[in-house]
């Protein structure tokens, strides 16, 4: 660990106590806007955002296809208004240099203030952005590019990569290389931490590592830190990640991505001929003490879980955390904002969608509603489409688990009905994720719940009689809090 490193775990408040767990409220399957900065074809996408929270203005900065014929991936800009909702056009504001080592494209963009000054032209400014880039499709061989700005809008490249994949092997030339960066700035000047995805030395599950790196002037580094994956509940993070620091607690968040689907038995997917699941739809809210991260050998606090289950999107991915200039979410806070992309297998279906994470309750409350032109139940303690009525609540489930609990997931058969079930395969069918969780036994305060099935329209819904109303008994489920938050 270089000494930059040193000094900024020796300098952090290792005992602050941990945030709370996270309930999300939004996006209700309904993405943040149409980009009306792109073509008009139906092959458009966006995600990877980047966000600075500035007053009542926040500046985006996004992945997307860009203009026809010549390009593929550039990054977009635009702003929201805080207290309207309102956005401003969107805009490209960096693409491909073409005969350079970016020439294919640019993406995953990481935007920090700042006091910077470029070696190549010896001028200030106070914006720097990290990126993503390549010379070749399908992508190969990425690298950790760096543009400079003063407003956020019009930007320098520095002409080499900054952070290259760190093992050059003919037999790693074919993965993706170095790139999703994330990052805070750690003394309001030229003083980073920046966070990197390399697929090149993976020695652990999963798509790649991400390694922390310091940087005094936010173009020569420290040598990387392989960053903890694993959380204390047993949870794998996953690259395609954002982070952010608390700088009043010494913790870093990070909203990371978790194992997906796979889209292999007995897992069920959307379209598993055609389009298989490239991307996640779950990614995880964790926290741990810089102090821990940058030693290398903490484990992340888990503090919730955004799925399926409760943004009714099928894929939920490539995250940006809602910061101040300098990468602090402390402004915010107990509120934590979270923007990604969410939408269907195909990348032209995904759009930049927000959920916001409150602090209240440990619990949820588990509700039941139902469609009545077809009889058809949803049970969720999460997102439940509008064309459901609300029927009754079931009592609560537990937010994050806790001893004597169990997963409680939420399932769809098709694109048909909706079911929940203990089994985390989802009996088959496709995982829409964790809706809470339930005590295994009886304890005080609890009644139990059972799953039922009404043979006429083949609804599955839960109830918490043992006889199911009059309907098909398929089970216990576990037992909930009597009484709903």
């Amino acid at each position: 660990m270089g000494r930059n490193l040193r000094r900024a775990a020796l300098a952090a408040l290792l005992a602050a106590p941990l945030p709370a767990a996270a309930q999300w409220q939004g996006p209700d399957a309904a993405p943040l806007f149409v980009n009306d900065g792109q073509p008009a074809s139906k092959h458009n996408y966006n995600y990877a955002p980047s966000l600075i929270a500035e007053g009542d203005v926040v500046h985006i900065w996004w992945c997307g296809r860009g203009p026809e014929p010549t390009d593929t991936d550039v990054v977009f800009h635009r702003t929201q208004d805080r207290r309207t909702g309102a956005f401003g056009p969107a805009r490209v504001v960096l693409r491909s240099t073409p005969d350079t080592w970016d020439k294919t494209y640019v993406c995953d963009p990481g935007v920090v203030k700042g006091r910077f000054t470029n070696p190549a032209d010896g001028h200030s400014y106070t914006h720097a952005l990290y990126y993503s880039g390549a010379d070749n499709l399908p992508g190969h061989q990425n690298a950790v590019g760096l543009a400079f700005s003063n407003d956020g809008v019009t930007w320098v490249k520095y002409p080499e990569p900054v952070i290259r994949p760190q093992n050059t092997d003919p037999g790693k030339r074919e993965t993706y290389g170095a790139g999703q960066p994330g990052l805070f700035n750690a003394d309001g000047k030229a003083g980073l931490f920046v966070f990197t995805t390399d697929t090149t030395t993976p020695e652990r599950p999963g798509f790649g590592e991400i390694f922390v790196r310091h940087t005094a002037d936010g173009v020569h580094f420290d040598p990387p830190v392989r960053m903890p994956n694993v959380a204390s509940d047993g949870a794998l993070l996953f690259p395609n990640t954002d982070f952010a620091y608390d700088f009043r607690a010494g913790q870093v968040y990070t909203m990371a991505g978790l194992p997906g689907r796979g889209c292999t038995p007995p897992t069920h997917c959307k379209d598993p001929g055609k389009n298989p699941d490239r991307e996640t739809y779950r990614m995880g809210l964790f926290a741990m003490p810089v102090g821990a991260l940058l030693a290398g050998t903490g484990r992340w606090t888990p503090l919730g879980q955004l799925n399926t289950d409760v943004t009714g999107f099928y894929l939920n991915h490539s995250p940006g955390l809602l910061r101040d200039g300098h990468g602090n979410l402390t402004f915010d806070l107990p509120r934590v904002t979270v923007y990604f992309a969410g939408g269907d297998p195909y990348p032209g279906t995904w759009n930049i969608a927000a959920a916001v994470q409150t602090q209240a309750s440990p619990t949820l409350p588990l509700r039941r509603a139902l469609r009545p032109r077809d009889g058809q139940h949803w049970v969720s303690a999460g997102y439940i489409a509008p064309d459901f009525a609300p029927e009754s609540v079931l009592g609560a489930v537990w937010r994050l688990r806790e001893p004597g609990t169990a997963p409680l997931y939420s399932c769809q058969v098709g694109t048909g009905p909706h079911f929940l079930s203990r089994d985390p395969a989802c009996e088959g069918q496709i995982v829409l994720g964790e809706t809470g969780y339930v005590s295994e036994a009886p304890r005080p305060g609890t009644r139990p719940i059972y799953r039922c099935l009404a043979p006429a329209s083949g609804s599955h819904f839960v109830s918490t009689d043992p006889a199911c109303e009059g309907q098909r008994s398929e089970g216990p489920l576990g037992h909930v809090l009597a009484g709903a938050p």
